[in-house]
């Protein structure tokens, strides 16, 4: 199989490192939201996480897959292919919603008050699609570096969710 290693220079470790800004800003929101931070500085992390997703999207089409999604879907069935075995390259779209979703839900809560709780319902398939995809992109595909940290961090999620799930607050569960 042809090797997808990325080329040294700036732009590929640009792309790395706006990935890794991401996923610090999700677990710095998840570490504040399980230490009950006021709602204006969880939801400030939640933005800074979406905007280094968002610089980290832009890097890896401009400097890796060079705008074009083809080359975006390839990069992704090699990718996944040495880690799985199976050539499928459409995770890419799996991707594409994970960004809208992010993109929606902070303009959902930029549009309200910063405590406006999310339905709980709604807030448990936001954060367990938002924990699949970093576990994924950590432990699945990550690097080996990776894989200590992104486990850290599932841990923390189940150990967040659960403790949240015991807390009542005004006579039900939070819903962050």
């Amino acid at each position: 199989m042809e090797s997808i290693e990325l080329v040294p220079g700036i732009g590929p470790e640009l792309t790395r490192w706006m990935a890794r800004l991401a996923v610090a800003g999700w677990t710095a929101w998840l570490l504040l939201a399980v230490a009950g931070a006021p709602a204006t500085t969880r939801r400030c992390l939640w933005t800074v996480g979406l905007l280094a997703h968002l610089g980290h999207v832009f890097c890896a089409f401009h400097f890796i897959h060079h705008w074009s999604h083809a080359e975006a879907v390839l990069h992704t069935a090699r990718l996944t292919e040495r880690v799985t075995g199976w050539s499928w390259g459409q995770g890419v779209w799996i991707n594409y919603v994970f960004t809208l979703v992010w993109v929606a839900d902070a303009a959902w809560w930029w549009c309200r008050p910063a405590e406006t709780p999310r339905r709980p319902g709604r807030a448990l398939a936001l954060h367990g699609f938002f924990a699949f995809l970093f576990f994924n992109a950590t432990i699945v595909f990550g690097p080996w570096i990776w894989k200590p940290v992104g486990a850290g961090v599932a841990v923390l999620t189940g150990v967040a969710w659960m403790r949240r799930r015991r807390i009542v607050s005004g006579g039900r569960r939070p819903s962050e």
